[in-house]
C-alpha cells in the first residue's frame, strides 16, 4: 500500500475516534444500555448473514444451472432454507410443471450438491412458487415507484425473500454490480408481509446509491471502506452486510458506518461475524 493510502486509512480511524470521544457525553444520553444494543447489533448481523446466504446460494446455482441448461429451457425457480446449513434453489421448465435442476448449498462447508433430472413438481414447491410471485408482484405494484435503481451497465437488483418470523416475511430489493472492485450500498430496499401475505411496511435504506471501490487510483488495495448514514437510519443494516460479503474481496475484513444519530461508527468485522461501535 502507498503512503497516500496509509494516510486515508490512518486518518479514518483518526476521525472515528475523534468524533467519538468529542460525542461522548451525548452518547451516554442518546445510546440504549448495552444489553440493549447488543442485541440489536446480533439480530441486525443475523438479518444480514441469512440475506447473504440466500443470495449467495441463489449465485452458485443459477452459475450451476445455465452450464447445464439454456435460459429459454427454464420457467421460474424458488429458494427455500432446508436447515440451519442447506439453503436450495430449484428450477422449473418452462411450463413449471417440473422440475429439472436443484442445487443444495452448504452455507458452513460451501459443499454443494446438485440433481440434474426431471421429476413433477411438488405441491409445496408449487405453492412456493406462487406466493414468490404474489410477493413481488405486490411490492412492485405498491412500491414500485420509491424503489431506484442503476443502470443496467452498472448491474441488475437483486430479490430476496426472507422470513423473519411465523407472522412476518421480507421481500428484499438489493443493487447488484457488474463492475470489478466495487462494493454497491445504497440502492436497498424491502417490503415486509404479514401471514396473509399483504404488505404491511416499505423501507429505504439508503438515499442513493454508495458505489465503493475496492482499489485505489493507484491500483492499491483499499483496507477498509465506510458511509454515512442519517439519523433516520442509525445502525449498519442487513443489506449492508449482504452486500459486503458478496462483493468484498478477501483481504477485506470490514466496513464502517458513520452514525450520525450516534455520533460514532459502528464497524462490521467479517472475521468476527459482529459489529462493534467505535
Amino acid at each position: 500500500m502507498k503512503k497516500s493510502t496509509l494516510l486515508f486509512v490512518s486518518c479514518l480511524i483518526a476521525f472515528a475516534f475523534s468524533s467519538c470521544s468529542s460525542q461522548k457525553s451525548t452518547l451516554s444520553k442518546t445510546l440504549p444500555p448495552l444489553s440493549e444494543l447488543t442485541s440489536i447489533l446480533d439480530s441486525i448481523v443475523e438479518e444480514g448473514y441469512q440475506l447473504y446466504y440466500s443470495e449467495r446460494a441463489n449465485w452458485v446455482a443459477t452459475d450451476l444451472v445455465f452450464a447445464k441448461h439454456n435460459e429459454e429451457e427454464l420457467g421460474h425457480s424458488v429458494s427455500l432454507r432446508l436447515n440451519d446449513s442447506i439453503w436450495t434453489v430449484l428450477f422449473f421448465d418452462k411450463d413449471n410443471g417440473n422440475c429439472v435442476f436443484e442445487s443444495r448449498y452448504n452455507i458452513y462447508s460451501n459443499d454443494i450438491i446438485t440433481i440434474d433430472s426431471i421429476r413433477p413438481i411438488s405441491l409445496e414447491e408449487s405453492t412456493l412458487m406462487e406466493r414468490k410471485d404474489i410477493l413481488i408482484n405486490k411490492a412492485i405494484s405498491k412500491y414500485g415507484n420509491n424503489m431506484l435503481f442503476a443502470p443496467q451497465s452498472f448491474g441488475n437488483p437483486n430479490i430476496d425473500i426472507i422470513r423473519i418470523n411465523d407472522q412476518l416475511i421480507r421481500v428484499y430489493f438489493l443493487q447488484g454490480t457488474v463492475q470489478n472492485n466495487t462494493i454497491p450500498f445504497g440502492n436497498d430496499y424491502s417490503v415486509d408481509f404479514d401471514e396473509n401475505l399483504e404488505p404491511v411496511a416499505f423501507r429505504k435504506y439508503h438515499n442513493s446509491l454508495i458505489a465503493c471501490p475496492t482499489k485505489s487510483e493507484d491500483g492499491d488495495n483499499v483496507k477498509m471502506v465506510w458511509h454515512s448514514h442519517l439519523k433516520d437510519n442509525p445502525f449498519i443494516t442487513p443489506t449492508d452486510i449482504c452486500n459486503f460479503l458478496l462483493y468484498c474481496p478477501q483481504y477485506m475484513n470490514g466496513f464502517c458506518v458513520l452514525s450520525t444519530a450516534y455520533g460514532c461508527y459502528f464497524t462490521f468485522l467479517r472475521d468476527q461475524h459482529c459489529i462493534v461501535v467505535q
